[in-house]
């Protein structure tokens, strides 16, 4: 009986199940002869089928396992052995602690673009390996490619189970009418019953990039297979829309013609010239470790929330059709009921620019003759004193121009913001304010600066100046676990976009075991109930 204690082939000693499927249960063992961990997986024959059927079916796992053994790549996982144990195929493989990326993606949604490239080109360059030696790999997908986790193995991609892998010319192992391989990351061609070749390996390595950088496959998912099968076959699917400078490499990935898919060696080659950059170089790319990006507890490393989603400031370009989206800023900003269920965040320190002489009598005569107006039009005794009383409250706002502690900062927004939106109720578009007017980009700057600053030291004060979608998904206790993994955080180029309150942020994190790495990312900014700046969200891109 099969179970932890069982020893396999009188040689491999199953300790515990790391995972199982259709095709059989993979357990973490101990290679008794040599004394390492190995992975060993039981290819399991159906029960109740034609005992001729079934000889063949383990005849074939023989053939497939030695096939795998044939590869050797630094991005791939090894076979070691194929054995017969109680009449069963046991597949023999290199043991890798890790996570798979189906898990990365069903805890962050998406990955970043660059990151995708890095681990697309590495595993690319083990399937042009595979190929070159004859051998297709079938079942490309999230869930055949890890990630290594743990000393000496962190961040190393490698792809697995080639349990299905088949020797180009061997058609003993195809049984007529079985599609062998999972549907939702299956080439056209296969899904209409064509044999898998290299270039379904290549549609399907797309198909896995493209699901990490949309979260989702080309053609969806469902729990029906035929269904699946039904849609894949017919070849549509909608052109990734947060791919970047992926886009276009993956739209030739994905074409329906076979003929139109480059080759994976080109594949590979373009994956990782993207991932390099203009100051990276490309073998670095296909050696180098995965770093997976870090974001704060329940928020997504990308797409970003839906309450900011918009348009990225810096290049590249948004994908078609993504420009046409309104700025999600000013919705962003919190009810003016909110506040009062959450304790008001403390003040911001931010540097503010003197206001010259005349702009600042421009701006009052300005609040004057908006007041008068609506005092003029509104019945007699309707928030009279508060309207007549409006012009006077502001008035010392010039005599204090540039003064960043005026005693009555939010005089002005209080009493003229409601009566404006109250005149033109389905045009006026709230929009966040700060104390001083609608702030700068060098207030941005500074504040997205002073922010960081804080981290990750003072984790309990940055928290006061983050806004009600960072809270909505986080908690002080989580917000202050994310940021003990850190030993410093160092911002570098920071610009901005008042009109849309976003803030691009060149962002390096040192974790507390040293390792470094840089991220770009993307700061959605709001004006608290006083006035003040608040981090809305925060996301790598």
């Amino acid at each position: 009986m099969t179970g932890p204690g069982a020893l396999v082939a009188d040689r491999y000693r199953l300790r515990s199940q790391l995972g199982g499927g259709g095709m059989g249960a993979v357990w973490l063992a101990r290679d008794e002869l040599l004394g390492r961990e190995v992975a060993v997986k039981q290819v399991l024959v159906p029960a109740g089928i034609d005992p001729a059927l079934a000889q063949a079916n383990r005849e074939a796992a023989m053939r497939e396992g030695r096939i795998a053994a044939r590869l050797s790549h630094p991005h791939a996982v090894s076979v070691y052995d194929m054995v017969l144990d109680q009449g069963q195929p046991w597949l023999v493989m290199e043991y890798l602690p890790s996570v798979s990326l189906a898990a990365l993606l069903q805890e962050r949604g998406v990955l970043p673009i660059a990151q995708v490239a890095q681990i697309g080109a590495q595993v690319a360059d083990a399937l042009a390996a595979t190929h070159a030696a004859g051998i297709v790999h079938r079942d490309v997908k999230p869930g055949n490619i890890l990630i290594g986790e743990g000393a000496g193995r962190e961040g190393l991609v490698k792809i697995t189970d080639f349990g299905i892998s088949r020797a180009v010319g061997d058609v003993s192992l195809t049984q007529t009418g079985v599609v062998k391989g999972t549907p939702a990351f299956l080439a056209p061609e296969v899904a209409q019953g064509s044999s898998p070749d290299e270039a379904s390996d290549v549609f399907s390595l797309g198909a896995t990039l493209y699901a990490c950088l949309e979260g989702t496959p080309p053609f969806g998912l469902s729990d029906n297979a035929l269904q699946m099968l039904h849609k894949v076959a017919g070849g549509d699917f909608q052109p990734p829309q947060q791919a970047g400078a992926l886009t276009a490499p993956l739209m030739r990935m994905l074409s329906a013609d076979p003929a139109q898919r480059p080759t994976m060696v080109p594949v590979r080659d373009q994956l990782a010239t993207l991932a390099a950059g203009p100051d990276r170089d490309v073998t670095e790319v296909l050696t180098a470790r995965t770093t997976l990006p870090k974001t704060l507890p329940g928020m997504p490393a990308r797409p970003r929330p839906a309450p900011v989603e918009r348009t990225p400031i810096a290049p590249p370009p948004p994908p078609p059709g993504a420009a046409a989206e309104p700025p999600a800023a000013p919705p962003a900003q919190p009810a003016p009921a909110e506040p009062a269920s959450r304790p008001a965040p403390a003040p911001v320190t931010r540097r503010r620019p003197r206001w010259p002489a005349a702009l600042v009598a421009v701006l009052v005569l300005s609040v004057v003759a908006v007041l008068l107006v609506i005092w003029l039009n509104r019945p007699d005794g309707q928030d009279g004193t508060a309207a007549g009383n409006a012009p006077t409250s502001s008035a010392p706002a010039p005599d204090s121009a540039g003064q960043s502690a005026s005693p009555e900062p939010d005089a002005e927004p209080e009493g003229t913001t409601p009566s404006v939106e109250e005149s033109t109720p389905e045009t006026t578009t709230p929009t966040a304010t700060t104390p001083d007017g609608p702030p700068t980009a060098a207030e941005m700057q500074q504040f997205v600066t002073d922010y960081y600053a804080l981290l990750p030291g003072r984790p309990d004060a940055a928290w006061e100046r983050t806004g009600p979608t960072l809270r909505d998904i986080s908690s002080p206790g989580d917000y202050r676990a994310f940021w003990s993994n850190f030993r410093s955080v160092t911002l570098g180029e920071v610009r901005a976009d008042p009109s849309t309150l976003v803030v691009d942020a060149e962002v390096t994190f040192v974790e507390n075991d040293g390792d470094t790495f840089p991220e770009q990312h993307v700061i959605q900014l709001v004006a608290g109930p006083d006035g003040q700046l608040l981090v809305d969200s925060d996301v790598p891109v």
